[in-house]
């Protein structure tokens, strides 16, 4: 196959929808010979901030010479991307063998993968095959039930709780906490930078019953980062306190491998400036707690600036709310599709108007930017949220 062929395959894959459980993957990774079980893992799950949280500390311990793996999700241009060893994504050509050779093992087993169950088992044989030394694998979803959730990890991370995906991880705090919680491992430290006590109470009753112990992160990190917004000081401090706890085990992390590590992090697509004059922004923000963040972190950036606002938002979010949290920093309002399961313009460009704004709706991220760039003068700001696919888009449309 092709790499046409082969991502023609894996999207075909996704017609199966999500089925959270443990049974399918751990049947197949028993038969692939447990390829999660040959590497160190530091497993990170909470609703915002995950990825950047992984990267970071995948990025200290590079920095420190191990040779790491980072598995994350979605990807924001190139599906390679979900999969790096020492910082490098995936070759196509190393690609195509894993999907060949998982494709094959999967009709072997008989065991029916979903999209991403089979995404993870490619990245567990991809990280066991490279042999590195320890790999930050990112939760899809939730964390119990995850298709993640099969590796016994030196170290959980779990950033925050916030409402998410309520139709599978439940409508409060204190259920989605349940999920999450659901990474913690027997006698393993979990470190967080949760701070609701309801959801911290959780925490505390599952590392009790595995008695593992936990770790509150209370303040953000106070030295220079390579990644912009503050809510990246937070992410910061967490992977700080990640790497400290696993400098009270087997590694041996210096202080200067800490902070070049943090410098030198890259992580696209968070708050992310990708063009100076006008000046444009891309930031993944796809729920309302996100959009709160990164409304602060304009205000912060650009005190007294609207922005000329490039928004589409995926079918299962709380718009209403998003548009809200955005109203402050936001001007006139560009509505485009969201790319993977968008909500309706209609509906987007609705929840826009009710916050009195004015809304344009254009049927393209590209448009939606052509027209937000046609109205902007040097000194405005153009940003693009709302949900991982726009921003995508976005990213291509100015790397090209």
């Amino acid at each position: 196959m092709n790499k046409r062929q082969t991502m023609a395959f894996l999207n075909k894959l996704q017609s199966k929808g999500i089925k959270l459980g443990l049974g399918r993957i751990k049947k197949f990774l028993a038969f692939a010979g447990n390829p999660e079980r040959q590497f160190k893992v530091v497993h990170v799950a909470g609703t915002n901030g995950k990825g950047s949280t992984a990267a970071m500390i995948e990025s200290i311990l590079q920095e420190a010479g191990y040779k790491t793996g980072l598995y994350t999700s979605p990807h924001l241009v190139n599906f390679n991307e979900r999969f790096r060893v020492n910082g490098k994504d995936i070759s196509d050509r190393t690609l195509l063998v894993l999907v060949k050779e998982t494709r094959k093992q999967v009709k072997k087993s008989d065991v029916d993968l979903t999209y991403f169950e089979f995404v993870t088992a490619m990245a567990f044989k991809h990280f066991a095959k490279q042999k590195v030394e320890i790999a930050v694998i990112e939760v899809g979803l939730g964390g119990r039930l995850d298709a993640t959730n099969m590796v016994n990890p030196v170290l959980s991370v779990i950033t925050n709780v916030e409402r998410e995906h309520e139709e599978r991880l439940g409508v409060s705090f204190v259920e989605i906490a349940g999920e999450k919680a659901g990474i913690i491992k027997k006698g393993k430290p979990v470190v967080t930078a949760e701070w609701k006590e309801s959801v911290l109470r959780v925490f505390r009753k599952k590392c009790r019953e595995k008695n593992a112990p936990l770790y509150i992160v209370k303040k953000p990190f106070s030295k220079k980062i390579g990644l912009s917004g503050s809510f990246q000081k937070w992410n910061a401090a967490l992977a700080v306190k990640a790497i400290g706890l696993l400098n009270e085990g087997d590694f041996k992390i210096s202080d200067k491998a800490v902070a070049k590590g943090l410098l030198k992090v890259k992580w696209p697509g968070r708050f992310q400036i990708v063009k100076k004059k006008p000046v444009v922004i891309v930031d993944c923000a796809h729920n309302p707690a996100c959009c709160v963040v990164l409304a602060k972190s304009f205000r912060e950036k650009f005190p007294g600036k609207k922005a000329l606002l490039v928004v589409g938002i995926s079918e299962d979010k709380r718009v209403k709310k998003m548009a809200a949290a955005l109203a402050p920093i936001a001007g006139k309002v560009f509505v485009s599709g969201a790319g993977y399961k968008p909500m309706t313009l209609d509906k987007v460009a609705k929840a826009f108007s009710e916050q009195g704004f004015e809304v344009e709706v254009a049927f393209s991220v590209k448009k939606a930017v052509e027209a937000a760039f046609s109205a902007a003068k040097k000194a405005d700001i153009v940003l693009v949220t709302g949900s991982c696919f726009v921003v995508g888009e976005a990213l291509q449309l100015f790397s090209a």
